[in-house]
């Protein structure tokens, strides 16, 4: 797949705030149609726990209206958005919508989902790299199931036009990639220029590993968690869980691709999306040519 990169506008979409990883808009890609989508109307980003004061400043001009946090609740509730952040922004999170009774009738069972929440995190015990490498590209399409939930909601929102929106999840790598893949996909954007905007997180990964060893943790109690667990490993084994590695994106879009078409048959087959919600949506979030 041969990608068309304009560093200049990829830099554009890299927002440098203060505190916070891999914060980017997804503004300024053409669609097939010729089509551009709106800058300052949708934001990725790593998670939202340790803004600086001039981080915060930065985030509050931005008027961002809603949070989807994609995280797991462990996630959530040891390492939560900073208030100060996003003082006027309504939060969505993965544990309520996973939990909502009429969004659990999405997944087969509760046991399902909860299989495909752990994904990679048990091939850490093979000690192979190469193990752990595979299970992070094979969970790229179980993010469709385990957040369809949050995923529906985050649409919905922008269906609504409740905008500025962010989602994020921890490092705004692999939740976070499904779902700017996902808005991109229904925004006929196309897979090449999907896979762009993925890859840009490969330049925002210099500090990450540093990032996640600190943990975001406010005081030593909260050190205690997962991200402290991961960093106990060798740096060889989970390297692939920091990389945004070409073929996870790629498994991803090879799989909606034979199992929906397209991410616009994904979204109204799983997420029960009608023709009139994905034409509203992007008459908000698309500047027409």
């Amino acid at each position: 797949m041969s990608l068309n990169i304009n560093p200049n506008l990829n830099q554009q979409r890299i927002v440098p705030i203060d505190g916070v990883i891999n914060f980017r808009d997804l503004g300024g890609y053409s669609n097939t149609q010729g089509d551009t989508v709106r800058w300052g109307r949708v934001f990725r980003s790593a998670q939202l726990d340790r803004p600086s004061s001039k981080g915060c400043e930065h985030l509050v001009k931005l008027g961002i209206k809603v949070v989807v946090d994609l995280r797991f609740s462990e996630e959530s509730d040891n390492f939560p958005t900073l208030p100060a952040a996003v003082p006027n922004a309504r939060m969505l999170s993965w544990h309520e919508e996973q939990n909502c009774p009429e969004r659990l009738a999405m997944f087969s069972t509760q046991a399902d989902s909860d299989k495909l929440i752990r994904g990679w995190r048990d091939s850490l015990e093979s000690g192979d790299p190469l193990q752990v490498r595979e299970a992070m590209r094979l969970n790229y399409p179980q993010k469709l199931y385990s957040h369809a939930a949050i995923y529906e909601r985050m649409l919905r929102e922008l269906i609504n036009d409740t905008t500025p929106l962010v989602f994020h999840c921890a490092a705004g790598k692999d939740r976070t990639g499904v779902a700017a893949s996902l808005i991109l996909g229904l925004l006929g954007v196309d897979n090449a220029t999907i896979k762009e905007d993925y890859l840009i997180t490969q330049s925002q990964m210099g500090s990450l590993m540093e990032s996640w060893l600190a943990g975001g943790a406010t005081n030593a109690d909260q050190y205690e968690d997962f991200q402290k667990k991961l960093m106990e490993h060798p740096k060889e084994l989970i390297q692939p869980v920091f990389d945004a590695d070409p073929t996870y994106i790629d498994t991803l879009l090879e799989y909606v691709g034979s199992k929906y078409q397209n991410f616009e048959g994904y979204a109204q087959q799983k997420l029960k999306l009608s023709d009139a919600d994905l034409d509203q949506l992007r008459d908000n979030l698309l500047d027409r040519a």
